[in-house]
């Protein structure tokens, strides 16, 4: 080529591009592209060479220079703001049949964003869509590929998600995409008050709307899609006739205009926009017959008269007002004629909490429009109280009207509106008379559209059922902002943002309480704290009254309000009567509120699988269940329990606390509990914990095995159970089940006590002693070893005895309450020399010189580890050696004979390694560097001390009460080696662990990591 013109327009002609189709894919004017071809503009910045060389492969000028750059990633150009058309290096590409260009057109719809299968199987086939469809989708798709991705050729344009399918392209692959980039541009221009700029990117915008989107695609004309990109048009078209009439030039916009209002024949604004501009181009009269036009069709079609846009735009016309820029209003005050909506309810009295989420929701409203922003979850969390919250915060943002609509989907005692009824209420508030409401849904949600098209509207539908009740009523135009509530997470609803609501935080909690206590009327936007004031004990109350509650705003404001009218209650008063579980729900009940008849409604909506799986949840007498004790106690496969889960989840019953666990908290647990009561029989009920207990005992088991493999005599302490699954791989996989499940095993254990089943509760105790005393979880195990030692007692029987309390002696002594410690190991120690099992007996002689040994009785201790080794190295049994050795060592330690603690730990060292007990190796290390620490060896107990916290790593022992030991004593090295930052460090390290285990408090973690010489935690100066 000879020069830049004859390729950039050679090139151009090749791909089948028009100029203004090249100016849109490539953000370059037309103006800019005409004058490049004609060669005036020889030497093109570098931009906008760039940008050209993205849609088009230039390869080089005549004198060389590289101006084109690579080629372009695609050489496909899909249409589909007018006919679907897919153009592939200039030339149409054959399309197959409908399906085809359904999904096509739909992928396009949501360019670079995932479709799900059921969507466009539901697009395609409507109510018939079935797993057929679905598979069908495939093979449309394959066939799709083919025909794209020969145009594309180094790039899948269209690809398989999760679930779904997605078309990855770029602004210059797809005509909207290209609409949608320049009208960011022409809005920056016009915010910036370059109205030339923004009238140029305008009226590329508008030349990229051949017809109304997918015109040629039937089956697509009613999504919600279609309609919003519909919309999308009129506003854009809009805005360029407020730019061109604020320029004067009103020829710029009459054929958008007129192309629109050949589709939207009811659309006033863009009717009156289209006055204007022929009036300013001197068409008065063809401005008048618009007029008289859309006049009679409003009168025919909606029984109404023109609104005040278009009364503006006759008088405008008739006083020939052309050289100023036009306003039009959106009401006329005095006129008759309607005025802008304001149907918002006032904000709840006493609404406190969630600044930060009403500013994100606020946003998102304003932002994501016409998007419907979803609040959801379950009853009496505040959903309603909230949107309205917002909404007001965001009303100055939509001064054409505030709707709110209530749909009672979870309403006691009333049916959930039907769309068409819905649709009703809202046309009649836009003004249409009542006899001219449609009879037909979808014709009525076409008028909705049209009513709400240009127009800055907020609506609100709160309550909501379903998709179904909702669909119909979103509107298109990207002026609209939607809040949606709903119990339901209502994941089927096209575009939504979601917002899942939470409890409110204790703080909240208190300042609600305070508030509606004292003066439920209170003026919202004070100061929440306003009120009589409270002192610790009062506080104390509140919390014991939120948890109670379990921190929902609708409880917590029927207890306050209850309090109220009690003058001789005080916050004590309504705590203990809230604390009785069998009468909670009936105290938070007040005249036509309760807690009790809020849960009622969203278990109606369960289907009987649903319900009873609900009731299920509730037997075992704990706030969160992994999926495999929710299945035993249905007696359910696991994977079907996981799908009725899922779905209570998907009605915000039960909650998702992680990967496989559930949650239900405590005021709907004694709901479901009570309906379980009423609608199950006790034996029934007894069956599915004792296969819950069982369950759990078959993994408790197995968590012991994998943990210290030498104590398998432990899993054959009470009733056989069967296999626990997979199993677990190793010490971390039960590290992860203990954190997951320690806090709610005692509440298992407690369930097993109150049927009677103390062998279920001996053999559980037994077989989690090791997993939570090795992960450190002593305050539950204490709660465990202690029910586990009663039940024994209660049995009588001697072997249960001897294990049970000597499980519970270790953990006191470990808790610091020696002396307790010292009755029940005294106890076991007796059993088992009842019962003639000398590694038992060996075993309490050990535990018993532990507590000597704190105790300060130095020669008690040591005398009976003597005793303890002899028995064990008796038996072969090398495992209890080592750790008697072990203790041995830390008793020489405590009565300042550090040599001969270290000639105790090398000996528990040979034993541990013999036997690779890891966990025991990285104990004894520990303990041999604490030796050296305390003989001023610090090299030499840094070097120990950092063998020991790798021992922990090779052990997978991370996280556990001896990791965090030995990162203190390497601080203590540190600290008297001068390195002080390292020392803090490992202070930091060690404190974590702690706090995690629920070993030491938030207040004494603060003071230890912000302190300059803190001295050393209890929980490991027992230790040393």
């Amino acid at each position: 080529m000879e020069n830049l013109s004859a390729e950039l327009r050679l090139r151009r002609e090749q791909a089948g591009l028009t100029q203004q189709e090249l100016a849109a894919r490539s953000g370059v004017s037309v103006a800019v592209i005409r004058d490049v071809e004609q060669g005036r503009t020889r030497r093109p910045r570098a931009e906008t060479l760039r940008r050209l060389s993205d849609v088009l492969p230039l390869v080089t000028s005549g004198s060389g220079d590289p101006l084109g750059g690579p080629a372009a990633s695609s050489a496909v150009w899909l249409r589909i703001l007018g006919p679907l058309e897919v153009r592939t290096h200039g030339s149409s590409a054959a399309l197959g049949g409908e399906r085809q260009r359904g999904i096509l057109g739909l992928l396009a719809l949501s360019a670079n964003q995932v479709v799900p299968m059921e969507s466009i199987a539901d697009a395609l086939w409507g109510d018939a869509a079935g797993d057929g469809h679905v598979r069908a989708v495939h093979g449309h798709v394959s066939k799709l590929r083919r025909t794209l991705h020969h145009g594309a050729r180094d790039k899948k344009l269209i690809i398989c998600r999760q679930h779904g399918y997605q078309l990855s392209v770029t602004d210059g692959e797809v005509d909207v995409l290209a609409f949608r980039r320049l009208v960011r541009q022409a809005r920056e221009h016009r915010d910036r008050a370059e109205l030339d700029a923004a009238a140029v990117s305008f009226g590329q915008a508008m030349d990229l709307w051949r017809d109304s989107p997918l015109l040629d695609v039937p089956a697509l004309h009613n999504h919600p899609r279609v309609s919003a990109l519909s919309a999308e048009r009129v506003t854009a078209a809009l805005e360029f006739a407020e730019v061109a009439d604020s320029l004067g030039r009103h020829e710029l916009v009459l054929s958008p205009l007129r192309a629109i209002t050949q589709v939207e024949r009811l659309h006033e604004r863009a009717h009156a926009r289209l006055m204007i501009a022929l009036a300013g181009c001197g068409e008065q009269a063809a401005a008048l017959e618009v007029f008289s036009g859309i006049s009679r069709r409003l009168v025919d079609d909606l029984g109404v008269s023109p609104g005040p846009e278009l009364v503006d735009a006759q008088l405008h016309v008739l006083r020939q007002g052309v050289g100023d820029a036009v306003e039009l209003r959106t009401a006329e005050p005095g006129t008759g004629t309607p005025a802008a909506p304001r149907e918002l309810p006032p904000v709840v009295p006493g609404f406190v909490g969630r600044s930060g989420l009403i500013d994100a929701l606020v946003r998102d409203v304003v932002g994501r429009r016409p998007q419907p922003i979803l609040i959801s979850g379950c009853g009496g969390i505040g959903k309603s109280a909230l949107a309205v919250k917002v909404a007001w915060q965001a009303a100055r943002h939509f001064p054409d009207g505030q709707f709110y609509l209530n749909l009672h989907g979870s309403t006691p005692d009333l049916e959930p509106l039907e769309p068409l009824r819905s649709l009703g209420r809202l046309l009649r508030s836009l003004g249409v008379d009542r006899a001219a409401v449609p009879t037909d849904v979808d014709e009525a949600a076409a008028q909705f559209r049209s009513r709400t098209a240009g127009r800055r509207m907020l609506f609100v539908f709160d309550n909501v059922l379903d998709v179904r009740q909702v669909r119909a009523l979103l509107p298109a135009s990207p002026t609209c902002g939607v809040i949606v509530t709903s119990r339901r997470t209502l994941a089927a609803l096209e575009g939504r943002v979601p917002y899942e609501l939470e409890v409110l935080p204790e703080e909240d909690c208190r300042a609600l309480l305070t508030r509606h206590a004292t003066d439920p009327s209170t003026d919202p936007s004070t100061d929440p704290s306003t009120g009589p004031s409270t002192g610790p004990g009062d506080i104390e109350a509140q919390n014991a009254v939120a948890r109670q509650c379990a921190y929902l705003p609708l409880a917590l404001s029927i207890a306050a309000a209850r309090l109220s009218v009690r003058p001789s209650w005080t916050w004590r008063t309504l705590a203990e009567r809230l604390a009785e579980e069998g009468r909670r729900l009936t105290e938070l009940e007040l005249e036509d509120r309760a807690v009790r008849a809020s849960l009622m409604v969203g278990y109606r909506d369960l289907d009987p699988a649903q319900a009873r799986m609900f009731r299920c949840m509730s037997l075992l007498g704990v706030t969160e269940l992994g999926v495999d004790t929710a299945a035993a106690l249905a007696g359910l496969p696991v994977p079907t329990a996981e799908d009725l889960l899922d779905q209570l989840t998907e009605a915000h019953l039960v909650q998702t606390a992680a990967p496989g666990r559930y949650c239900v908290h405590d005021l709907t647990r004694l709901f479901a509990r009570e309906l379980a009561a009423e609608h199950d029989p006790p034996e029934e009920r007894r069956h599915a914990v004792l296969r819950a207990l069982r369950s759990r005992l078959a993994v408790a088991r197995d968590a012991s095995r994998q943990v210290i493999p030498v104590a398998v005599w432990r899993t054959t302490l009470g009733p056989a159970t069967p296999g626990a699954g997979p199993g677990f791989r190793d010490r971390h996989e039960v590290y992860a089940w203990v954190d997951a499940e320690a806090a709610q095993l005692p509440a298992v254990l407690g369930s097993a006590a109150a049927l009677g089943a103390d062998d279920l509760v001996t053999a559980l105790s037994a077989a989690l002693f090791f997993p939570l005393y090795e992960r450190g979880r002593w305050r539950e195990l204490w709660e465990v070893s202690e029910m586990g030692a009663a039940a024994a007692d209660r049995l009588g029987d001697p072997h249960h005895r001897a294990v049970t309390h000597g499980d519970l002696g270790y953990v006191l002594a470990d808790l610091g309450r020696l002396d307790e410690a010292l009755v029940h190991l005294k106890v076991s120690l007796a059993q088992h020399r009842l019962t003639g099992n000398r590694r038992g007996e060996a075993a309490q002689l050990d535990r018993l010189g532990v507590v000597h040994s704190r105790l300060g009785r130095f020669a008690e201790a040591v005398g009976h580890f003597r005793l303890s080794v002899d028995l064990e190295s008796g038996q072969g049994n090398r495992y209890g050696e080592a750790i008697t050795l072990t203790n041995l060592g830390v008793t020489y330690l405590r009565s300042g004979d550090p040599e001969a603690a270290v000639t105790a730990f090398g000996d528990a060292l040979s034993g541990t390694r013999e036997i690779e007990d890891l966990v025991g190796t990285a104990i004894a290390l520990g303990y041999i560097a604490e030796a050296h620490r305390r003989m001023g060896r610090h090299q030499e107990s840094e070097r120990y001390f950092r063998m020991a916290l790798d021992a922990d790593r090779a052990a997978d022992d991370l996280g556990s009460c001896t990791e965090a030991r030995h990162w203190w004593g390497l601080g203590l090295v540190h600290r008297a080696l001068g390195a002080e930052d390292r020392a803090r460090e490992c202070r930091r390290n060690a404190v974590t662990i702690l706090h995690d285990l629920r070993l030491i408090s938030a207040g004494e973690r603060s003071r230890i990591e912000t302190g300059d010489d803190p001295g050393t935690p209890d929980v490991i100066l027992r230790n040393l």
